[in-house]
This record gives structure tokens, sequence and C-alpha cells, in this order.
């Protein structure tokens, strides 16, 4: 009934006081086609002017009694009756800008757009008071049509007339605007919203994505700073922290962090965070930086004690982080961060010679990873001398990875090959770690003094398996340069040099991937020309590989095995108070349990004609290499 009876009042009114277009109004790409109805409605109403021609006869009366009776109908629910005396109060009062765009949102509410968008344009130009919701009526109907600049129009009439407080209004012009593709004037319309929404997390992240892909990286952090202001979410503190350290806005990274009162797991990332950088320059600050945030701020965690023990590890303050290493363990629900501590605990356990306490703590990694970490429990095994437990538990899991194949049910070959690469990845890692195993059971036969031929043919045999190993992995992945840098080493050990050498000439003109540590790689090719000291031009070229090793370290307490590289080849050089100089630079107690220390400091002060010394150094020399030939001379002479 309703349309039918407002379709009549709306032609009659539209005759007596208005005109339509001679011509359909005009549309962008994409406008929407009118319906039959609304070509109907419009076919009736006859040619004028865009202005009214004359006042209409007005009935005020009936007009305001048809108001009111519309208002009670849609209180009480009955839509159909209400209509009905929205119809009499506009043909009562047909020059009523509030009627006439009532009337209006009711046409577009059956769907009648075009029809709609006629009279809402009309009743725009009566006079009378203005609201955001009629401007918000054209800018809909606008946007229905296809015309974009009058919806934008009218969008920013309706958002200034209510001051943007209007929700519902921004947040239907934010999608205008992505259908327009405006993303900097959408940046402005959610940054007003957002907060009006308590930063929602939908439309934050339709926030974010826009900024991300504008590079607005600035304007991101503020973002999660606005977000965590309204929100108290620690996450997105968390999130602003890592955006200004990205930025490289350190110093307000740190002072986010200094705030902290309490701990969870975001403040443990922040923390973190910090850490890193303060690290990259100076890893006493970032110890110093964390035991004030555990002691002095009362920020204390298992996560965090596990950072401290990290970094006194790092530091060489090995009693304490034993201590903080067990500490966390207590606490942490971390498996990754359990099971590094234990594996911590067991490298220092080794260093200590407490090789049963290190298969204890690799056991207790693998169990708290599930069994998956059988590669270090292996390792483990071989650095503690029990090499048979280390080849038959690393054999099982070669056979398990030998004859594997893709379980059932994977499909697509794209699946297939991806589960194969990885499989094959595994494969090679379990065969690195056996041909490391094999190179330290060598080592360790090669140190002992009272090893027979047979068992110096035993070493000799485990470096020739373990480079088999790294050739077969060269074989599936011939791009890994840290399996050349093993392949070099044992090479050199087994007294093939050349082969070496070309391994090592091709690591140093190699791209830098970040597998290898240079520094590392630096100084034993550098020590090995020096060491074998076959031309002048090798030793020149030697001191400068290690030098190298050395200016990579600069800011940092040198290596000191990289200390005794420079001091053996200034040696060679024929300067001998230099090098006396580089190795009293040595002061740590475990490097000086290396026969070759002895062998290297006994030769250079004997040189320097040091003799006092030099007796006191081969004695030293004898006690860890009984029959050194170079020290049983030497004291021969001179004792």
């Amino acid at each position: 009934m309703f349309r039918g009876g407002l379709w009549f009042i709306l032609s009659l009114a539209l005759a007596v006081f208005f005109a339509a277009c001679s011509s359909a109004p005009r549309k962008d790409a994409g406008a929407a086609q009118m319906t039959a109805a609304d070509s109907a409605a419009l076919a009736k109403l006859p040619a004028a002017s865009d202005k009214p021609k004359a006042a209409p006869v007005q009935n005020l009366d009936v007009a305001h009694e048809s108001f009111i009776r519309a208002m009670e109908m849609e209180l009480r629910g009955e839509k159909a009756l209400a209509e009905i005396f929205w119809q009499r109060a506009f043909e009562a009062d047909p020059e009523s800008r509030y009627l006439s765009f009532a009337v209006a949102e009711r046409i577009a509410a059956h769907g009648e757009d075009s029809a709609a968008l006629v009279l809402a344009k009309r009743a725009n130009q009566l006079k009378g008071k203005t609201n955001p919701g009629q401007f918000e009526l054209l800018a809909k109907l606008y946007v229905k049509a296809g015309i974009a600049d009058s919806a934008r129009r009218y969008f920013n009439l309706a958002l200034d007339s209510s001051r943007y407080q209007d929700m519902t209004l921004l947040y239907d012009y934010s999608l205008f605007l992505e259908a327009v593709q405006d993303k900097k004037e959408l940046v402005r319309v959610y940054d007003l919203l957002l907060p009006q929404v308590n930063y929602i997390s939908s439309l934050f992240q339709r926030q974010l994505n826009l900024l991300i892909d504008m590079h607005k990286d600035s304007a991101v952090v503020e973002l999660f700073a606005k977000g965590y202001e309204a929100t108290g979410d620690k996450k997105m503190l968390l999130q602003q922290v890592q955006g200004l350290i990205i930025q490289k806005r350190n110093a307000e990274a740190r002072a986010i962090v200094d705030t902290l009162s309490t701990v969870s797991e975001y403040e443990e990332n922040m923390i973190n965070l910090v850490l890193l950088v303060i690290a990259k320059d100076s890893r006493a600050d970032a110890l110093a930086f964390l035991r004030k945030k555990i002691y002095t701020d009362h920020l204390e965690s298992p996560v965090l004690i596990y950072f401290l023990a990290n970094y006194e590890y790092a530091q060489n303050e090995v009693d304490s982080a034993k201590v903080h290493y067990n500490k966390a363990l207590e606490g942490l629900t971390s498996k990754p961060f359990a099971a590094q501590a234990c594996r911590a605990l067991a490298g220092i356990a080794l260093t200590e010679k407490k090789k049963d306490d290190a298969v204890a703590y690799a056991v207790r990694a693998d169990s708290i990873l599930d069994g998956n970490d059988k590669d270090f429990l292996a390792m483990t095994y071989g650095y503690a001398g029990k090499y048979q437990q280390a080849y038959y538990l690393l054999d099982s899991l070669l056979g398990v990875w030998t004859n594997w194949t893709p379980m059932a049910g994977i499909a697509d070959s794209a699946s297939v090959a991806q589960v194969n690469h990885e499989a094959q990845k595994t494969y090679r890692h379990l065969q690195h770690t056996y041909a490391k195993i094999l190179v330290a059971q060598a080592q360790s036969i090669e140190k002992d003094t009272k090893a027979d031929s047979l068992k110096l043919f035993q070493a000799k045999e485990a470096r020739s398996k373990a480079n088999l190993f790294w050739e077969s992995m060269l074989m599936g992945d011939s791009t890994s340069l840290v399996v050349r840098y093993f392949m070099a080493m044992n090479l050199e050990q087994m007294k093939e040099y050349d082969e070496s050498f070309k391994l090592f000439e091709y690591l140093l003109t190699a791209p830098d991937r970040g597998e290898l540590d240079r520094a590392e790689m630096y100084n034993y090719y550098g020590y090995s020309l020096i060491d074998l000291n076959r031309s002048p031009e090798e030793v020149d070229k030697g001191i400068m590989l290690v030098d190298k090793a050395l200016a990579l370290e600069r800011g940092k307490t040198p290596t000191e095995a990289y200390l005794d590289s420079k001091a053996w080849g200034l040696y060679r050089k024929g300067k001998y108070e230099e090098a006396l100089a580089v190795m009293q630079q040595i002061k740590s107690d475990n490097f000086k349990e290396d026969y070759v220390y002895w062998e290297h400091i006994g030769a250079m002060q004997a040189a320097a004609g040091k003799t006092s010394d030099a007796v006191k150094s081969y004695k030293q020399l004898l006690k860890l290499k009984p029959n050194d030939a170079t020290a049983k001379e030497f004291l021969k002479k001179h004792h």
C-alpha cells in the first residue's frame, strides 16, 4: 500500500512544486541502473526548472498532526501506518526540508535509489535546518549512483556538521574511501574512527596494513603508541618497541623499557630486544642493563634469569652463568629456552671435563624436546669421548632417514618435493654431526702423546671418513660454505695442504651469506700459512689474514687464539720482541693448558735471548708434551 500511495503523493507534489531534469542525471562509470519502478515514477514528473516555480499552499496543522501520528506509529512498531502518515505530512507541507528528506529516506529504504536521489537533491534546495543525516543520505545515494565526487562532498559536509563524532558516518565514509582506493584520506578517517571504537582489532589491522603499504614507518609506531595508551594492551607496546628499534630509535625504545614495572611475556620480549641493541656495542653494557632490571627494578622471571645466564656466559662469567641457568630451569615453561639452558650447561661441563654431567644435561635437553634433540645428544656423546654411543645413535638416525619415504596421502607433487627437501636437509645435518664427531675422535688420538701407530692410523681413517660425509653433503647441496670450511680444516690436518688451501681460497672470494664466522676462517687459514712457513710470501699473506680477523673484532676483547696467530707470524718474520709483546696479552688459564702456547712462547723467548724464560716455558711444554724434541734439545743445552 505504501509504495503506490507514496508514488502518487510524490508525483503530485513534484508536479506542483518541482521539476525533473529534462535528461537523466550524469553518472560516473559504474553508475547504478534505475529500476522499472524508478522509471515509471520519473516518467510522471513534468519538465520544469531547477527551482520551485511558485509557493504552494501549505496546511501546516495537517502536516504537524500527521508528523506526530507518524512518530507515534513508529514507536508502536506499526511501520505501514507510520508511512501513511509520513505521506500525509509531506503532502500537507512539501516545502518542509525535514519532511522531504524523511520521505526521500523512506523511498531509499524501499530500494528506489534513483527516485530517492531526485527528491533528496530537491530537498537540499529547500530552506530549513540542516543536519548530518541529510548530507549522509545524499552521500550514500550518490555512492549508489556511482557519482564519486558528489558522494565525497556530502560525506565531508555530514562529517563537518557532526564534528566528526558520528562513528557510523565515519565508518560508512571509510567504506566509500576503500572502494575508491583513496588511501591517504582513508588513513585520516581511520585515525579519527579508531579512538571511537577503542582500537578494535579488525579496524586497527586495516589501518596498520595501509600504513605499511604506504611505507609510513613512523606512523606505524605512533599507531601502536596510541593503541596502547587507549587500551593498555601490552602487545601493542611490544610492537611499538619493535618498530622503534627497526627505525633505529633505540633511545626511545630503551626509555619505554626503563618505565616497566611488571613482568610478563611482553615485558620479557621488550627487555630482550633492547638487550640485543645494547649488546651490538657492548655485551658488558647489556649485562649491566639486565642486572639493573632484575635486581634494582625487581623484574625477575625465569626467562630474564635465562637471558642473564646467556650474557654472563658470553662474558666468561661461567660460575655465575651456571647458577642462573640452573635457577632458570626451575621455572622455565618455554621448551626451547629450557633445552638451550641444558645445552649451555652441557657445554660448560665439557670445558670443565665433567663428561658425565655434560651427557646428563644433553639427555635432559632431548627429554624436554620430546626426543627431538638427538643430534645434540650424539654430539655431546662424541665430545665426551663416548664415541661408540655417539655412532650408535647417529647410525640409527641415519638409517631412519635413509629409508624414509613421504607418508601416503600427500597428493600434489609440490608438497612431496617440499617434504623430500626437508628430509634431505635433516639427513645432511646428521651427516655433518657424524663427520664432526669423527674429527673430534681423531683430534683426541692425535693429542695423545702415547698414541701408537695403530691409534694414529685410526685417527687418519676417521678423518678420511669425515671427508666422505662432507663430499656426500656437497653432492646434495653444492652451495654450502660451511661444509667446504670444515673440509678445508680437515684436509689441512691431514697435511693435504694444496687441496685444503684451494678450498680456503674459494671461501675467501665466496659471497658472505652469513654462514661462516669470517674472523675464525681468516685466522685458521692465516695461521696455517704461517705455521707451514713454505715461503715468505705465504707467511705475509697469513699475517694479513690474521690481521683481518683481528680487525673484525675491533672494539671487543681480541680472541686469544688470534693473538697467538699474530705473534707466531711476527716470530716467523724475525720480530721476536713484538711477538712476545702480543703473547703477553693472552691471559686465559685454559689457553695456557694447550701445549702449542708453550711451543710458541718458548721459541720466541729463545730467539729473543730470554734464555731463563725459555727454560721455564719448555719445562712447562714437556709436562704437556713429554716427547717434544725441540724442548728436550733446548733444555739439554741450557740446563
